[in-house]
């Protein structure tokens, strides 16, 4: 007897690609605890945040190098 979650796997196979990593994120995200959630939505605004500010000219920018202290 096949089971329903074979049975939902190989539905999603046929999916095109896009479909299908669009569904792999939902269901990831559906595991992922309060906690887990309440971060990842605070990291992504910083993200936003920080775009918007580099984009306003409000933030200096620095190289790769400069950042991580390499010499060049």
């Amino acid at each position: 007897m096949i089971t329903v979650e074979k049975q939902l796997a190989i539905v999603a196979m046929g999916l095109p690609p896009k479909k299908r990593a669009k569904l792999a994120g939902l269901l990831l995200e559906s595991l992922a605890s309060d906690r887990e959630a309440a971060l990842s939505q605070m990291w992504a605004d910083e993200a936003q945040a920080r775009s918007k500010a580099l984009a306003a000219g409000k933030l200096k920018t620095v190289s790769v190098q400069k950042a991580f202290g390499f010499k060049a």
